[in-house]
Order: C-alpha cells, then structure tokens, then sequence
C-alpha cells in the first residue's frame, strides 16, 4: 500500500484545496446497502477508538452541509482547512460516527475510526464499494483533453440500454473519483469514470480505486508541463493508467497519437484501436464541418459503417466520438445504438457552449479549461462558423505550461492571426504574448490588444458595444484556462447587452 499512501497526499494535497474551490467542500454519497462498521475498518485499516462495535452509517460524507442524519463523517484535511475542526458540527447535525487522522478534543461518543490518511481512507472505501459489485463495468478515461467530453458521449450512448454511474461534472481526482464511486450500487451496470492529474502517481491510485475494465487515453498533448517538464513526463503519468490496468481488461488506443502507440507496445490486454487511420478499428471519413450546426462523418466500426451528425461544434469532437464508440463497443454496445447515442449528445458546460445574445450577438463559451491543442481547436471552430460575420476572440492565458509557456501563448497569438480574426483581445500574464503573435501574423496592432485585468477587457468591449464594433451576427469566443476564470467576462457583456436592447 506504499503507493496509496503516497499518492494519497494528506491535508497538503492541491486537488482537496482545488476541489473545495471549485465545486464546494466535500460530497454526500448515499449507499446501498449502509456501511457497517466493520467494513469500514476492514476497507480503510483504520482503529476503532470508542462507539458502539455495532455502528452502522447511512452514507459517507464529507460535507456538514449536506451530511444526514446517520452519516459517517469523513474528515478530510487540506491546506486551506482541516476537516476535523467539523467534528463537533458533524454530530450535532446526526453523524453516526467519524473518521478523522487525529482524535478529536473532547472524545465523542459516537464511533471514532481513526486512520493514517483522510484522503486515502476515502479512495479505499470507493475502491471497496467497487470490488463488491461484481456484474460492474468500469471505464476509465484520460488524457490532455477530451476527457470529459469523452465521458459524456459514452454516458450517452450507454444509457440507451444500461444503468450508468458517472463522474459528475469533471470530479476526476483522488477526491472527486472516489466521491463518484461511493454511489455505486447492485443495480448499476457500466462506471464512467474520468481521471485527471496534476503530479506523477496520481493515475496510479486512481486506477487501483476504480480497477478499471476498459480504459482509455485520449491523447497526450501539451498540459500540466509545469509539473512533468516535457511531453515525455506527460505521456509517463498518463501511461500510468494502461500500466495500471488487470491483464485482461481492453484498452481503448488513439492510433493516432504516437506517444499512445508507444505506450501500449508490450502490453498484453486486449486492445481497440481509434483515430483516422484506415488500419483502425473505430474510424471516420468524409468528414464535414457545419459550423455551428456541429459536424456530420461516416463512422466505421470494424467493417460496418453509418452516417453521424453532431450537434457539437468542432471537427475535433470527431475523435472524441471515436473513443467514445469504441469505449461503447467494448462493452457490447451496436453500431445503430452508438450513432443514436452520439446524436443526442448535447455538448457539456463552457465548453464550445453556444448562445445567442439579446442583439444577436453569438457567444462561444469555451472557459473551462485550456492547453494549446484546445486553444487551437476553438480557434478553428469558431474562425470556420462565423464565415462572413465579424470574428473576435477573447483569450486569457493557458496555465501550467512552465518553460513552454512564452512560446505556446505566441504560437496561440500567431494561429490566431492567421485564421482571419477581426479582433483578438487578450488578458493575462501572456496576454502581451499572445497579441504579439497575432501581430506578427498580419494582425494589425489596433486590433489585437492586451489587457492589465479583466476589468479593463470589459470596458473596451462596453465601447466595441456602444460603437457597433460588436453587433448581432457577429462570432465571439471566449477562452482560457480555470484558473483565470474568463466566464466571468460573459456575465458583464450579457449585462452590457441587454443594458444596450432594454
């Protein structure tokens, strides 16, 4: 168990920290059957302190906020809280006991477990919770980018025909996997399960939580670089979910990516290939762009092929829909009931999520995340959907780049500039980066601008608005990594255009 003692991370691990910034402290998971006591301690190795040795617990939680009546309280500790100071409010709100890594003052009368690690306590009971259901399937998918687009497409098409457990929103680190699973129960019959990292061991751990079936990488493209030095240090801790897998469990491989293709030579599991290549098992061609209706193409499935149309925007969610087919194929799923499921797929929140403004103005918000290949695939998106209207992009810096980082926002700056955009107005660190990119690409200099805040951004947009510069028809995306919180900007020039139409 060394490696789930060190991947676990304890109170100082960022993604508690970032998991309690992005989406609210801690997560209810209600079980079927209830915990006993005694699973608790044989799943976690925790010791029994005080309480009734009959204890049994509705559901685990790790929020006070939400916890019920019955609830075993799970303290976790971060670096910007620690879980045990919600021991007291925990019991008073009905928690049939808790676990916590050190012993609470006073001693309370319920149950106490008390482990070594909060946070590797929670992955080992998610990791119980799955071993005990043994009809499960469980798919695991990672990679730069897609992921969680990836997730849902499969989710789609699966729950045509079975009972689906998925993370929820992109709950995809050694807190938030963990808090997906605990839901598990006898009646569920696939988990899609995404996985994310930001340190070396993370995949690991979380493919020895979730024991994957069927697992799939994306692609492996420049992310994270911050904490892995080079691409090869990416494509190490993504690998570390094929490496992680039982010997007869399916990968699911982007022929296409070369770094996956070395990854899997060797390996001795059963494999379904994915990309454009014509040797793939799970292919497209004549693909066609329809701008902001989405993209159709011909899907080929191991000599069997039918016509897709997307509603989702991007050539790129071509190959997303790749992986997902072949993720829906590993499990049994036809190719009539894959192209019904891709076809219903809605897209997923701020990303590539279309609206249309009071005035008309179309609005692009592309603001969960971003890494270059992203950056440039919403580039290309949006510079193909506006066609004859006016295009302007709204960028904000792409984090976690490390030494790459100068150079990446210049490259972003110069495609920018090259697909044929009106304005581009940038904020950020690189902000200036980036417009001198667009600048050396053609753009002229009054219309590619950089920014000192997000405040600043708005004003000139407020003007762009009040002069036409920005009118209905036009094409704006908005992008940038979550750390810069660039949806942010959307809010105000909704506010600012429904000011101008009232």
């Amino acid at each position: 168990m060394e490696l789930n003692r060190m991947a676990g991370g304890g109170r100082n691990h960022p993604y508690i920290g970032r998991v309690a910034a992005d989406f609210g402290y801690g997560f209810v998971a209600h079980q079927d059957p209830s915990w006993t006591l005694s699973q608790v301690l044989l799943a976690t190795g925790g010791r029994f302190v005080g309480g009734s040795p009959q204890a049994k617990f509705r559901s685990i939680s790790t929020d006070t906020r939400s916890l019920e009546v019955g609830d075993l309280f799970l303290a976790l500790a971060g670096d910007q809280f620690d879980g045990l100071s919600f021991v007291a409010e925990a019991i008073r709100k009905g928690a049939a006991g808790v676990v916590v890594e050190r012993l609470p003052e006073p001693l309370p009368s319920v149950p106490v477990i008390l482990v070594e690690d909060t946070l590797a306590a929670l992955g080992d009971l998610a990791a119980y919770r799955r071993s005990m259901m043994e009809k499960l399937k469980v798919m695991a998918i990672t990679g730069s980018s897609g992921k969680t687009t990836v997730k849902e497409m499969v989710a789609a098409i699966l729950s045509q025909k079975k009972r689906v457990l998925k993370t929820k929103g992109n709950f995809n680190n050694l807190v938030g996997l963990p808090l997906s699973l605990l839901p598990l129960g006898r009646q569920d019959d696939v988990a899609v399960l995404e996985m994310g990292m930001n340190q070396a061991g993370e995949i690991s751990r979380l493919a020895e939580i979730a024991d994957p079936d069927i697992a799939c990488i994306t692609n492996i493209q420049a992310a994270h670089l911050a904490g892995f030095g080079d691409m090869e240090g990416v494509a190490r801790a993504k690998g570390e979910l094929f490496a992680g897998v039982k010997s007869w469990a399916t990968l699911v491989v982007n022929i296409d990516d070369q770094r996956i293709r070395k990854l899997v030579k060797g390996c001795e599991q059963k494999q379904i290939t994915f990309g454009r290549r014509p040797q793939a098992d799970v292919r497209a061609t004549h693909i066609r762009d329809l701008g902001a209706q989405g993209v159709s193409f011909t899907l080929h499935l191991k000599g069997d092929k039918s016509r897709v149309r997307l509603k989702a925007m991007g050539t790129h969610n071509v190959l997303n829909s790749l992986a997902a087919a072949a993720l829906a194929h590993g499990v049994g799923m036809r190719l009539a009931l894959i192209v019904k499921g891709l076809e219903s797929f809605q897209g997923t929140d701020k990303r590539l999520q279309v609206c249309e403004l009071s005035n008309g103005l179309h609005v692009v918000n592309d603001t969960y995340n971003a890494n270059p290949a992203s950056m440039l695939a919403a580039l290309e998106t949006v510079g193909g959907a506006s066609r004859e209207q006016q295009a302007v992009a709204v960028l904000g810096d792409m984090l976690e780049l490390g030494q790459e980082s100068q150079a990446a926002h210049v490259s972003i700056g110069k495609s920018a500039g090259g697909l044929g955009y009106d304005y581009l107005l940038a904020v950020g660190e690189f902000g200036e980066d980036i417009v001198n990119g667009a600048v050396q690409a053609g753009m002229g200099s009054g219309q590619a601008r950089s920014f000192a805040d997000k405040g600043a951004l708005v004003d000139f947009l407020r003007g762009m608005v009040a002069h036409g510069l920005l009118k209905g028809g036009d094409w704006l995306l908005v992008k940038g990594s979550r750390g810069m919180r660039m949806e942010t900007i959307l809010t105000e020039l909704e506010n600012m255009v429904q000011g101008e139409t009232d």
